[in-house]
């Protein structure tokens, strides 16, 4: 539970009725912070009992090992990041508070997945119910950096710049066989072209101009982008518009590489 002891209702009556009013406004702004601080909007709050019982059927399932009571900006992270998840139809984003203290909460659960204090927040990739090997994430406490690690575990997770329908077609081109194969795939793109939205046609630009850069170079071509594009934004040498659109471009990018998971499976 909150760590609020109840209202002190004779201190409040002594003080007086202006003393009595601004402490109950405390109390409950406390109440509502800490409500707040329970459930994140799009994400599950697992705990002992329900942790196996949701993974272990639920094929991608993301979850945030935390403290119970998770403030600041990497929580900001994790609610844009659980917010998104919408986009997903196969993937659960989830939350384990963690206590180590009074009732000591999910403490088992810190334990068995060996999380140390110091760590939090950390992530964990749940695939096909497996709760003894959760893929680690190890990069910067990014929402946009965890959705691209997600998706490049072969999960779909619809992200800013992204379309869908363009979203397969790259899936399909990174894993054609031959150059034939992609050309008929680059033809099939810019027939798409023609039919989306005219908000969606800058974006949609961005896929047909990657497929043809790995025609014309080679399979490397979207991660030595990705590389050098984070290169960019990392200097911070730039207006914040103009890191949105290097965000949105490598999140177009990173719908060229071929699944983790895919890759191991080979």
């Amino acid at each position: 539970c909150c760590p609020l002891s109840s209202p002190p209702t004779l201190a409040m009556a002594a003080a007086g009725p202006g003393a009595s009013l601004a402490l109950a406004a405390l109390i409950l702004a406390l109440f509502w912070s800490c409500s707040r601080a329970l459930h994140t909007r799009g994400a599950l709050p697992l705990d002992t009992i329900t942790f196996s019982k949701v993974i272990s059927k639920t094929k991608f399932v993301l979850v945030k090992f935390d403290t119970q009571y998770p403030y600041g900006a990497d929580q900001e992270e994790f609610k844009i990041l659980a917010e998104s998840s919408s986009s997903s139809k196969e993937l659960l984003v989830a939350e384990v508070g963690i206590s180590d203290y009074g009732d000591k909460l999910n403490i088992e659960l810190g334990e068995k997945y060996k999380i140390e204090k110091e760590s939090y927040p950390k992530y964990y990739l749940f695939v096909n119910g497996d709760l003894e090997n959760p893929l680690p994430y190890s990069g910067q406490v990014k929402a946009s950096d965890i959705q691209r690690w997600v998706k490049s575990k072969g999960v779909y997770l619809g992200m800013p710049g992204c379309l869908e329908e363009f979203d397969i077609l790259a899936a399909k081109f990174v894993s054609a066989t031959s150059q034939e194969q992609q050309h008929v795939l680059l033809n099939e793109g810019q027939a798409q072209y023609q039919q989306v939205e005219e908000t969606e046609k800058k974006s949609a630009e961005q896929y047909l101009k990657i497929m043809r850069k790995i025609l014309e170079h080679s399979t490397q071509f979207p991660n030595n982008e990705i590389e050098r594009i984070t290169k960019m934004i990392e200097k911070n040498a730039m207006s914040d518009a103009k890191k949105e659109e290097l965000q949105k471009r490598l999140n177009i990018l990173s719908s060229f590489q071929k699944s983790n998971l895919e890759k191991e499976e080979l």
